[in-house]
């Protein structure tokens, strides 16, 4: 290959003569780009390479390194020009040396007047087309910036026969025709996106440096760096200083050190006074769009940031958004260091301007953002309370980080919003008493009436609303009323709805009626708030399906309650929620339905599942739900003792706020002491009347005098039951008041009677597969069952039943093989805590109590309290048998 690296250096001291025409050497460390010269190898073919990207980006080494290794029959010349503004009249003289030295006939030339200078080309061009071989001609650093100098360029590739082959390295896309050179496949480009290092290329560089890196530093460090050379290779030698690089790259920004030396110099600087202005000005946002570039730096801002971008400024215009720009991350770094140094107030004002520009356009978290970094968190809370936004807060699962940003908020923060604000974090932790306490600074600073002053009493409101039903306050549904009609007159006056509010207040109405046994109405506010499958709910959803499969799965409506909580599950599913023991309110459900139809084994499962979730021992509802589960599990066996010890400790630990949870699990208690044979003791603990569920307490009152052989309150509780519409009690209440009918009956000794009785009970249970009844009914009943009382078409749904009195006594029995304590290893006692959970971990981990103690910051006490409970659920004596025990449940990994 014939080069011009063995021609002379141009003279130093003459600006006119400041090039070179030697192929520049390669630099210390070179990674060999084979995409890339494979690029320009196809572009040699063509008239015109363009190289075109910011300073920095490995240009000059990439096409050295190609044109060095080239074999190309015409040649190579290369001429540098060491000066951006060359002038015109310097540059033809070069590039007629250059071509000289690669063999082309050139006759003296003059370039003083147009004509002659036209002469010139024209003679340039001839010679040129007169070459055997293409000849090729490197231009590093020469701006085509004007419409004469690129007029000369393009007259030469248009008539030189294709024996000019031109490459183009600069900094500024030419002012030459590209668009025509594109459509006529006369160029190849090679720009910023094409030269970025990929991760592969970025290993490889640090490696030829004698760095050791991880994949995941190595790809953290070509995004850090968006792959630009300069920045890698002013990385490499920070790396190369530091005995932990992995660690280090987490160190490299672009406001330090060679990295803000080399942008200063050959990116700001080289900008005009009023350029800079604007990048620094438009600095604080990470993204910049129409609207917002103008607001920050004026009307002219967008075009301007447009040439920039052209020009390879370290400016990208992000092309699915036409209009949009971001700088490098380094140059960002740079920008907003000078910003600071410069002018720390200015910085604040344009933080808070950015802020209120977000804001305006619904932006919450870059408003909240970015008012939370310069510590103005009364405009960022002001924004999530004007935004009605504290559902987000609450939820506690907004994807974009709103969270994060708002728990750096200090606690001497006075101001009503930012008191609301914390109170939502506060009850997004379950801190309940902190969160009163926030709630409680509100009056301290009330502000005038307006509307930032309306939507932070709203705010309060639906806060308090969620607080106080988590606490089965009586006040809850109160609240939630006052909440709702406020949510209402905003939505008639048009305000943008925010479904998310509704499904809150709604959800927890439900939850709270629920809890007093207000059944048909927890029912319909629950449906209310899982139908409106608010954004941000999928957990809320959830959990409202779960609610409504357990109402029904509690009332007997089998085949309801499987639909609900398979809408549950379908929820859970498709969100990408927790896929272990979630969602627990349909698992508990679903567990009931279960041991409804005696299929003992799912209704395990189920409960199992359950029992996974932290969630189960934070509701009173699935607390006392699960307890009744494995009680019910737990007489299949004959274990009553144990059942009811086990709702005695549930019972015990919701003194004071019974409700509906403490008053179910009394009379699930009531009817283990009358199986037990202590039907007096059930009496007493029933005999008090409730008007949540009157007919329940009847059934359990009549097993109790049939124990008793008090026939004639047998027939009253049987009135008590059957004088109810059928729509007015749960359906298992309504069968199991059809068997004592039978049981009456046959006391009576009117077997008719006892089997339209019966058959009415089946005619009940059958579209539901409602099983247990009959299984649990008294002794007489099963006894009927079994001289074939039943008629033909219910012998599907009784199955086995008609021999249950053997089945009852083989389920007590214990399996070969097995243990007795076969229950105890499939489920446990109760659930345990949050906290119970966390102290298991680590006993796991063979922590000690003390060590345990400091971990958690509680005391020692405290942790043996935590342990003593544990052992006591888990029915172990010692902590590594808790430990198999929990593993074996799959409550720890195991």
């Amino acid at each position: 290959m014939r080069s011009a690296a063995r021609v002379a250096e141009g003279d130093a001291d003459d600006p006119l003569l400041a090039v070179r025409f030697a192929i520049p050497g390669p630099p210390r460390a070179y990674v060999e780009r084979r995409r890339l010269t494979a690029r320009l190898d196809r572009g040699a073919e063509l008239p015109l390479t363009l190289v075109s990207a910011p300073a920095g980006s490995g240009k000059t080494a990439l096409v050295a390194s190609w044109a060095t290794k080239r074999q190309a029959p015409g040649g190579t010349g290369w001429i540098t020009f060491e000066e951006r503004d060359t002038p015109a009249t310097a540059f033809w003289p070069h590039v007629h040396e250059s071509l000289r030295q690669l063999g082309v006939a050139l006759p003296v030339a003059r370039y003083d007047t147009p004509r002659a200078h036209s002469r010139m080309l024209t003679r340039l061009a001839g010679a040129l087309a007169g070459q055997t071989h293409p000849v090729t001609l490197v231009l590093d650093g020469y701006e085509l910036a004007t419409t004469e100098e690129s007029n000369d360029i393009d007259f030469l590739l248009r008539h030189t026969g294709e024996r000019l082959r031109v490459v183009l390295l600069t900094r500024v896309d030419p002012v030459l025709p590209l668009h025509r050179y594109r459509l006529a496949e006369m160029m190849t480009e090679v720009r910023m996106a094409d030269l970025a290092f990929t991760e592969e290329e970025t290993s490889r560089l640090v490696r030829q440096s004698g760095i050791s890196l991880s994949a995941t530093s190595i790809s953290a460090l070509t995004h850090r760096t968006r792959g630009w050379a300069a920045g890698l290779r002013f990385a490499s030698m920070f790396l190369e200083r530091s005995h932990t690089p992995d660690e280090a790259v987490d160190q490299l920004a672009g406001d330090t050190g060679n990295i803000a030396e080399y942008l200063m110099s050959e990116v700001l600087q080289t900008q005009p006074g009023r350029v800079r202005a604007l990048l620094l000005r438009t600095s604080v946002v990470d993204v910049l769009q129409p609207g917002l570039i103008e607001e920050l730096a004026g009307r002219s801002a967008g075009r301007t940031l447009a040439s920039l971008a052209r020009g390879n400024m370290l400016v990208e215009a992000l092309s699915d958004h036409p209009g949009w720009y971001r700088y490098h991350p380094l140059l960002r770094d740079l920008l907003r260091a000078e910003l600071v140094h410069r002018s720390p107030r200015g910085q604040v004002r344009l933080h808070k301007k950015a802020a209120q520009w977000y804001a305006r356009q619904g932006f919450l978290r870059s408003a909240v953002g970015l008012a939370a970094a310069v510590g103005a968190w009364s405009d960022a809370s002001a924004y999530v309370i004007d935004d009605l936004a504290i559902g987000k807060v609450l939820l506690g699962n907004d994807p974009s980080g709103l969270d994060d940003d708002l728990r750096k908020m200090p606690r001497d923060v006075k101001d009503p919003a930012a008191s609301v604000v914390r109170a939502a974090l506060a009850l997004a932790d379950h801190k309940t008493d902190r969160c009163a306490e926030e709630l409680g600074r509100i009056g301290e600073t009330a502000a005038p009436e307006s509307a930032h002053s309306r939507a932070v009493e709203l705010s309060a409101d639906i806060v308090e609303t969620v607080r106080s039903g988590l606490l089965d306050d009586p006040e809850t549904v109160a609240h939630a009323d006052l909440a709702q009609e406020e949510l209402g007159r905003l939505e008639r006056e048009k305000v943008v709805a925010h479904p998310e509010l509704t499904a809150l207040v709604q959800a927890s109405k439900g939850m709270a009626l629920l809890r007093d046994g207000k059944i048909d109405d927890a029912r319909e506010s629950l449906a209310s708030a899982a139908r409106l499958r608010a954004p941000g709910c999928d957990a809320l959803t959830v959990s409202c399906l779960g609610y409504l499969a357990l109402i029904e799965s509690h009332q007997g409506q089998l085949r309801r309650a499987q639909d609900w909580a398979s809408q549950s599950r379908s929820v859970a599913q498709q969100t990408g929620l927790p896929s272990v023991g979630w969602p627990p309110a349909a698992e508990i459900a679903l567990a009931l339905v279960s041991a409804e139809r005696y299929d003992l084994r799912a209704s395990r499962e189920h409960l199992r599942a359950a029992l996974r979730s932290y969630d189960v021992s934070e509701d009173p509802v699935i607390q006392a739900s699960s307890a009744i589960v494995q009680a019910r599990l737990l007489r299949a066996r004959g274990e009553e003792d144990q059942a009811i010890d086990l709702l005695e400790t549930i019972g015990t630990r919701s003194q004071g706020k019974a409700g509906w949870p403490g008053e179910i699990l009394q009379l699930e208690m009531a009817m283990l002491k009358v199986v037990r044979g202590e039907p007096e003791v059930a009496v007493r603990m029933i005999d008090q009347p409730s008007d949540r569920d009157e007919a329940s307490r009847s059934l359990v009152l009549g097993h109790a005098q049939v124990e008793l052989e008090d026939w004639v309150g047998v027939e009253k509780s049987v009135s008590a039951i059957l004088d109810h519409d059928d729509k007015e009690i749960p359906l298992k209440t309504l069968v199991g008041g059809r068997l004592l009918e039978v049981a009456y009956e046959l006391h009576r000794r009117q077997p008719g009677r006892a089997r339209i009785a019966l058959n009415r009970s089946l005619r009940l249970a059958g579209p539901e597969d409602l099983r247990r009844p009959f299984r649990e009914a008294p002794p007489a009943v099963r006894r009927f069952l079994e001289t074939d009382a039943a008629p033909s078409d219910q012998k599907a749904l009784l199955g086995s039943v008609v021999d249950s009195g053997r089945e009852v006594l083989t389920q007590r029995s214990t399996p070969a093989g097995s243990s007795t304590n076969e229950m105890r290893d499939e489920g446990y006692l109760a659930p345990l805590t949050v906290k119970e959970l966390e102290v298991l971990g680590h006993l796991s981990e063979l922590l000690t109590t003390e060590e345990i103690a400091t971990v958690m910051f509680i005391s020692v006490n405290t942790v043996r309290s935590h342990v003593r409970n544990i052992l006591r659920k888990l029915a172990v004596s010692r902590r590594n048998e808790a430990v198999r025990r929990a593993r074996d449940l799959s409550l720890i990994p195991g």
